[in-house]
């Protein structure tokens, strides 16, 4: 009784753990289970462990109803839910369906006397080549050099080395989330102006680059975090996970506003 309670339990928390999808769910199956074990309920163990599967098996509804919600609010059609409307769909219906929305765009041109006359009268009045390309009159600069002081200054130039940043960013972290913690993309590259959010972006990305972090993206709930490493490992060697920058202008304008 217990392993196969167990297993269904484990099943559903991998939804909670973004391993599988919601809907990827037997529903009735893991049902049938917490109902057949039910009656053999002997002690207190097996009804907690009974009730524990009641439990999980809520939580999976509850993000299924999550997702469908995000889903309907933003007018987004998943692939997924668009097959299966497809696949229920017998042949005349999808094809009523591509000629109700079938909009072919199409361009006529036609040579009239009117378009001709406009046309010389638009390549008559056109100044001259020789008199349109006129050298341009541009002002010699003199080069000048800049102190290392200045570079640091202007931002040109790290005061300490790209790996020294990036141990501090990674260190950083740890403090915020513990050991192997977890944090919201945003709520970790979002600062007070978007040029610093900007740079705190490139950094997590070479973070996540070279092994000091990890990252997971809820493709249900279109959220991305950032999981911090216990153990850095800038290893050469090493595959490279690529983290692309997400920093739109409007998103952090509203993230701030939050």
């Amino acid at each position: 009784m217990s392993s196969e309670l167990e297993s269904v339990i484990s099943l559903c928390r991998m939804v909670q753990s973004g391993r599988i999808e919601p809907f990827d769910i037997d529903f009735d199956y893991v049902l049938g289970v917490i109902r057949k074990h039910y009656p053999g309920i002997k002690n207190v163990k097996d009804f907690c462990l009974d009730a524990e599967a009641l439990k999980e098996l809520s939580n999976v509804l509850e993000t299924q109803n999550q997702w469908i919600a995000h889903k309907s609010s933003t007018l987004y059609k998943d692939p997924f839910m668009l097959s299966q409307s497809l696949m229920r769909m017998d042949i005349g219906a999808i094809a009523d369906a591509f000629l109700k929305s079938w909009h072919p765009v199409v361009e006529m041109g036609q040579i009239s006397a009117r378009t001709l006359a406009e046309s010389l009268g638009y390549w008559g009045g056109l100044i001259p080549l020789d008199e349109r390309w006129q050298d341009l009159d541009v002002a010699e600069r003199e080069t000048g050099t800049a102190t290392m002081r200045e570079a640091y200054d202007l931002g040109l130039i790290p005061e300490e080395g790209f790996a020294g940043l990036l141990e501090g960013f990674w260190r950083e972290l740890g403090e915020r989330t513990g050991l192997g913690g977890v944090v919201d993309y945003w709520d970790w590259i979002g600062a007070d102006t978007y040029r610093d959010t900007v740079y705190r972006a490139y950094m997590t990305v070479f973070m996540v680059s070279y092994g000091y972090a990890n990252v997971s993206h809820d493709r249900l709930l279109e959220e991305t975090r950032i999981i911090h490493n216990p153990e850095p490992r800038p290893d050469p060697e090493r595959p490279k996970v690529s983290l692309p920058m997400m920093v739109d202008y409007e998103e952090w304008r509203l993230w701030r506003q939050s």
